[in-house]
């Protein structure tokens, strides 16, 4: 199948429509809406309800996301190991992060390291948490600042991973100054179950919905997980009391800064609200670029 027909499959999956994803592919209306037609013949059912103003998936445009992500991912992957191949062992990282909010992390997290390096080329990517994984647990990258909701054993998953965590704390929940719950000292799941808990993505995926449906089990619905394609409007929408976030302890007070409409309140329900910040990697990289940098984040904490 046709890589760019499902990137582009992705996009309108994405934003709900073949316009917005004409104008960010560089396409016309009509060429997406050609293509989509070719992928439903390929497959042989219907991934689109296509109404006036709005495109909506089928149940099997839903389950299509996931493979249709997966093949594109896989391809990328392919695709970055044979330019990397035959590049030499000089002293360099390839990294990668899961938000913007890590990138303030990482270089916390390797500024000393990097003041006694000067020397290495380091590169850096965003990309999902679980996207991430992947490529560290392929060998695509050497490791990932990426957060830790201690839901599942992530090891157990990808057994040749290895965590460091550099920052641990728990969640708070971040609401608007206009709202009154926002003058308490805590706040309950309970008390905001007509607001929607709005989260940061930039990717076509709701891996992070269903964590935070597994991590607050029974204390969030799944229509009440909402998720934002940019920090800034997750951060608007809250500060104006259309929703709430969660946010970790460790930045608040960097939040607090950046968004002054925002309370952020501890989580006053019996439930599991730890977090972590974690430096991955795996055990069989050989990089010895990685080794030392490893060294010195294991020996500094």
């Amino acid at each position: 199948m046709d890589i760019d027909k499902l990137e582009t499959f992705l996009i309108v999956a994405k934003y709900g429509s073949f316009r917005a994803a004409a104008q960010k592919e560089f396409l016309s209306p009509r060429a997406v809406s050609k293509q989509m037609n070719q992928i439903e013949a390929e497959l042989g059912v219907k991934l689109f309800e296509r109404k006036k103003n709005r495109t909506n998936l089928t149940p099997y445009g839903n389950d299509f996301i996931v493979t249709a992500q997966d093949i594109v991912n896989s391809y990328k992957t392919a695709i970055t190991k044979l330019k990397t191949k035959d590049s030499t062992q000089e002293k360099k990282l390839k990294s990668g992060i899961s938000s913007p909010s890590q990138a303030t992390i990482w270089q916390t997290a390797l500024n000393a390291f990097l003041s006694k390096h000067p020397d290495i080329n380091i590169e850096i990517q965003q990309e999902s948490g679980n996207r991430l994984l992947n490529l560290v647990y392929n060998g695509t990258l050497d490791f990932c600042i990426s957060p830790y909701y201690r839901v599942r054993e992530i090891e157990k998953v990808f057994p040749n991973l290895q965590r460091i965590d550099l920052y641990t704390g728990t969640f708070y929940i971040g609401i608007s100054k206009l709202n009154p719950l926002s003058s308490q000292q805590s706040v309950s799941f309970s008390q905001l179950n007509n607001l929607k808990l709005l989260y940061y993505t930039p990717f076509s995926s709701i891996h992070l919905k269903k964590t935070f449906l597994k991590k607050f089990a029974g204390l969030l619905t799944e229509s009440q997980v909402v998720p934002v394609s940019t920090l800034e409007q997750r951060n608007l929408m809250i500060a104006i009391n259309k929703g709430f976030g969660l946010f970790p302890s460790i930045l608040t007070d960097e939040e607090e800064m950046k968004n002054p409409l925002i309370n952020f309140l501890p989580i006053n329900d019996d439930c599991n609200n730890s977090y972590s910040t974690a430096f991955w990697y795996s055990r069989q990289n050989t990089n010895p670029t990685l080794k030392s940098l490893i060294n010195e984040l294991t020996t500094s904490n």
